[in-house]
């Protein structure tokens, strides 16, 4: 009686117990789900109050501004900035009557000032759509930190929907967030009114005031709950969830007295039977025995055999009832059951971290089932990848702050390793005292996979999984960088196949396609592991060398080693298909170090040696030498004239119009053309690098930006034309002298433009070094309001983490990506990548190169509105240009 007795109120403990744990998971997910929202929020607040035109609080330019950031952010009711007496200053939405408003006077306002942070404001009914919303605010500084403003954002309370499926919870169950200072800022339901208001409620005087995580209490429908708080201090706010205590307490204490007064009757039933009948029924008896024990250790699965004589039977079978009715009971009491079967994988442990329970998507994740690892250690799932200093520091957060989540590696039951994206949780009992944790993790293989597909198509070429072009001229400025840093020698070998197109047209392209993989893994095979081979494209591979004799002879007999050894390699039989195939190749090397020319020049060079060694026979090897020296002779010759162009203004600038989805005109990137006396229009490949090397950029860069802004000067004085923008590029070694901040601000003030319309361009190679003084160049030129875009963005190594401190307005799409984009998967994949990445950022993008009209379908259903290129029009001398604005 005594056991059966106990089993009974062990239950309704372990109940309880389950109960608060999933409640507390319940919160947890609350302030997961609506806190990440508030946070999200608070990132574009701040970003955007810590823009230079915003911390001026002027309203001449910040409107336009406002409305995109709530074109991409639809849950915002409105963007708005006012000054430190709550003047509205701009507005993404028109004010009523066109009249400037004064929210100084709100109670959401006035908490604001108090705060002087991210502040929460009390909810209230909005004047204009009768709606309960609730502001978002953050401060506005000026560069001494006052505080002259704010940046607000009205919200529907809706928008703290923390997104709980009804079904995880009882009938008559409620959840919703508090402010700290107890107004009801949002609830799953409120037929009563009392959002906005500060109910008088037990329940509600606990939540706000209490200090217990679970507790009971009365709500204004009179229904006693069972509820629990968790609160979000750096948000002001306190998460809460309440059940019917009905639902919890009710049904298990009447199934408890019913099946305690059926087994006292039992009992008593069996005992007088038992003493007239006692060999008859012992069986029975004890196997009913059997089964109570195993019901009282929690085997809610066994059912009594409903046999012997009619009343052991009857027994049997209200006992089974017994049984029914408890496990009925417990799947309504634990609340958070559906919840834990989610699709996110999800462990909880007692407080010395042996496994309690896990659910479905854990077996799924991991391999193991619930029973391999119910009552072990996380520590299973160990992967080898962390030392004890990563889980020592893991677990020091969790004591410290309660929670934990980050990326970690973990092992499948099958041995393999995966990445995963872990959130650990503390539960606390009523005394504060920790008692489980909760772990949710969820795999992110693919997404990784993902990333390293989108680096794979951008810098290798899928045929052959060599580097591609791009990354070999990443590596080869590090070459030429390193070897002029320790004095050594470098060489690159340009090797093209002899004879490839006739492979190509008599077997066919997949046949040569196999000949290019065999040839990349001979070269492969040929070479150091700190060499590069990459495939330029069709039959052209390229040998990276660095670390060579200082001795220029010595370096030149190394390469001359290397070039042999793969003459001989390549020149062995291929088994192409059925096929047997005898092919040669002809190799051009340069060497280079630290006083070598720029990496397309240094690839020119090889490719001029090679050409040399078709013209000797093929199958042989020749080194770029002073015969070759008549091209660069040219070049001499080239930068005596480029000397005088500039005196002689042989210089004109081109404009190639930038206009959004809508075919209007944003403004136009200019354009340098070089108009030779002799020559006619010398194109800008066979000069810029030329001016860049002999230091004639920086004149010449002058030039360019005085140009512009004289004619943004110009386009001043019609309104047709006031509003349009210029880009003028920039070369590094322009962006890097000491005097460049003054002289555009010397161009602004002296042409006394619009600052805000000239924008400069800059490529993502400026990023690599000195970033550090980038950044400080670009913040002094953007508080005058002077835009930047990154130029040919995606070609480089552009680094987010640099990317997101820089003060940028505006990425550019290079037209490399732009020209295949509706017929190569790769192309398409990485230009939506970088929209995203734009997107993210806050900043606008601009697709170049755009010359048919399903290249700009494509991009405008990706999110991408601005275009430049031929299908808008070329690049034109300013005469056209206005014509083609009229």
């Amino acid at each position: 009686m005594a056991i059966v007795g106990f089993s009974i109120y062990s239950d309704m403990q372990q109940t309880i117990i389950h109960t608060k744990a999933s409640l507390r998971m319940l919160a947890n997910t609350m302030v997961r789900n609506t806190g990440s929202k508030i946070d999200d929020a608070r990132q574009v607040l701040e970003r955007l109050a810590a823009r230079p035109l915003v911390r001026r609080v002027n309203s001449k330019y910040c409107d336009p501004i406002l409305s995109d950031l709530k074109y991409t952010n639809s849950e915002y009711a409105n963007v708005a900035y006012s000054d430190i007496a709550g003047k509205v200053v701009c507005s993404a939405v028109p004010q009523p009557g066109g009249k400037s408003v004064n929210i100084g006077k709100t109670q959401w306002f006035q908490k604001f000032l108090k705060e002087k942070s991210f502040s929460i404001g009390d909810p209230f009914l909005g004047p204009i759509t009768g709606k309960w919303v609730s502001v978002l605010s953050t401060p506005i500084w000026n560069e001494r930190h006052e505080m002259v403003g704010g940046v607000h954002v009205p919200v529907e309370l809706n928008f703290y929907d923390p997104n709980i499926p009804s079904q995880l919870l009882p009938l008559q169950s409620h959840y919703g967030f508090f402010t700290e200072d107890g107004i009801l800022i949002w609830r799953n339901v409120d037929p009563q009114g009392a959002i906005g208001t500060h109910p008088k409620t037990e329940a509600a005087n606990l939540v706000v005031n209490g200090q217990e995580e679970e507790f009971e209490g009365v709500a204004s429908d009179g229904v006693k709950r069972f509820i629990s708080r968790l609160p979000m201090p750096e948000l002001g706010l306190i998460a809460w969830v309440a059940v019917p205590l009905s639902s919890v307490y009710d049904e298990g204490k009447q199934r408890a007295i019913v099946a305690t007064i059926t087994v006292l009757a039992v009992l008593s039933f069996l005992y007088f039977i038992a003493m007239a009948i006692a060999r008859r029924i012992t069986r029975p008896i004890v196997e009913l025995e059997r089964a109570a024990r195993k019901v009282r250790d929690g085997d809610y699965g066994v059912r009594a055999s409903v046999s012997g004589p009619r009343e052991i039977a009857a027994v049997a079978q209200e006992f089974n009832s017994m049984v029914n009715a408890q496990q009925l009971s417990l799947s309504q009491l634990r609340i958070a059951a559906t919840a834990f079967e989610s699709h996110e994988s999800m462990m909880i442990t007692d407080l010395n971290r042996v496994i309690l329970r896990v659910n479905q998507a854990f077996t799924e994740s991991t391999g193991y089932t619930a029973k391999e690892v119910v009552g072990k250690t996380p520590s299973l799932l160990k992967s080898g990848r962390h030392d004890a200093a990563f889980y020592a520091a893991m677990w020091e957060t969790i004591n410290r702050t309660g929670t934990w989540q980050g990326e970690i590696w973990d092992r499948h039951k099958n041995g393999h390793i995966f990445p995963k994206w872990l959130t650990v949780s503390a539960v606390k009992g009523t005394d504060g005292i920790v008692t489980h944790y909760v772990g949710a993790h969820i795999d992110i293989t693919e997404r990784k996979a993902a990333e390293e597909k989108i680096q794979l198509l951008a810098f290798f070429d899928p045929l052959t999984q060599l580097p591609n072009r791009r990354l070999l001229m990443d590596r080869l400025q590090h070459a030429l960088s390193s070897v002029a840093r320790i004095g050594r020698t470098g060489a690159l070998l340009l090797i093209d196949l002899d004879n490839f197109k006739s492979l190509n047209d008599s077997l066919g392209h997949h046949v040569g396609d196999l000949y290019l993989q065999q040839i990349a893994q001979r070269l492969t095979a040929c070479m150091r592991d700190d060499d590069t081979v990459a495939r330029l494209g069709g039959d052209e591979f390229v040998i990276l060398l660095e670390n060579l004799s200082e001795q220029p002879m010595q370096a030149a007999a190394q390469t001359e080693a290397v070039g042999e050894k793969i003459l001989a390699s390549l020149s062995q039989p291929y088994r192409l298909e059925t096929h047997k195939y005898h092919g040669t190749t002809s190799i051009g090397a340069v060497l280079f170090t630290g006083n070598s020319l720029a990496t397309e020049v240094v690839l020119k060079q090889a490719d001029i040696a090679m050409y040399q060694a078709k013209k000797a026979g093929r199958n042989t090897l020749r080194f770029f030498d002073e015969k070759m020296q008549e091209n660069i002779t040219v070049r001499f010759s080239l930068e005596g004239e480029l000397r005088k162009a500039l005196e002689n203004q042989e210089f004109q600038l081109y404009y190639q119009i930038q206009v959004d989805n809508l075919h209007r005109p944003l403004g136009a990137e200019v354009l340098i053309r070089w108009i030779h006396p002799l020559r006619g229009m010398v194109p800008p490949l066979e000069f810029i690098s030329l001016a860049e090397e002999t230091g004639l950029i920086l004149p010449i860069g002058q030039w360019v930006l005085e140009t512009a802004c004289a004619q943004l000067k110009a386009w001043k004085q019609d309104t047709a034309t006031r509003e349009l923008v210029l880009a003028v590029n920039v070369s590094p070694k322009q962006f890097r002298q000491a005097g460049f901040v003054a002289q555009v601000q010397a161009a602004v003030q002296r042409y006394a433009i619009n600052p805000t319309r000239l924008k400069l361009e800059l490529t993502e190679g400026m990023l690599l070094d000195n970033i550090e003084d980038t950044i400080a160049t670009m913040n002094i030129l953007s508080e005058i309001g002077i835009q930047f875009s990154l130029d040919d963005f995606g070609t480089g190594y552009s680094s987010l983490q640099y990317l997101k401190r820089l003060p940028l307005d505006q990425i550019k799409i290079d037209r490399s990506f732009v020209r295949d984009i509706t017929s190569d998967a790769n192309d398409a994949a990485i230009v939506q990548t970088i929209i995203a990445i734009a997107d993210t950022l806050g900043l606008n993008v601009v697709a170049e190169g755009v010359e048919t009209e399903a290249q700009r379908e494509f991009l405008e259903l990706r999110g991408c509105t601005r275009f430049q290129g031929y299908l808008f029009g070329k690049p034109v001398p300013i005469e056209q240009f206005e014509i083609a604005l009229k």
